[in-house]
């Protein structure tokens, strides 16, 4: 005899696994982490990071690609990243891809390092969220401006 999944047993389910994946995570990145530059403390609690870009993809001028981060082993596109979940709010991973060997990054978000090529941003469920970034070439004193934009679905 089967027996049905009632909408209560799967979020019941969704919940314990998403709670299973929290704790996973936590013990980790539980390592003590005050001498990692901020690239390497994303790049241990996001393995995502760790991708390089696809050379056939590369042209060699700078872009920005993106990701909302799921359980699920999500992948940067560019310039718009969609990606589905059931927790109101998660996060957006935006990355300047190909900037030069000496920059400076002025994030549209305040709270991102400007000597960081990532930029990790909280996004709500059902929202758009567009970050853009000026590149600074100190060798040579030129700009280029960039943007991607993520979204958030919900799983209901």
């Amino acid at each position: 005899m089967k027996y049905p999944v009632t909408n209560m047993k799967r979020k019941s389910l969704v919940m314990l696994g998403s709670l299973t994946l929290a704790l996973a995570v936590h013990a980790a990145t539980a390592q003590d982490a005050s001498d990692l530059s901020d690239d390497e403390m994303f790049k241990r609690m996001l393995p995502e990071l760790n991708e390089k870009p696809n050379p056939a993809q590369r042209s060699g001028a700078t872009g920005m690609s993106c990701f909302v981060d799921t359980p699920a082993f999500d992948l940067f596109t560019s310039p718009l990243c969609v990606s589905a979940g059931t927790t109101l709010t998660t996060t957006a991973v935006f990355r300047v891809d190909n900037p030069p060997a000496d920059f400076t990054i002025i994030w549209s978000d305040s709270s991102c390092s400007s000597s960081s090529t990532v930029c990790v941003v909280p996004i709500n469920i059902i929202g758009y969220l567009t970050v853009s970034a000026t590149v600074l070439n100190n060798a040579n004193y030129t700009f280029t401006k960039v943007s991607a934009t993520a979204r958030y679905e919900g799983l209901f």
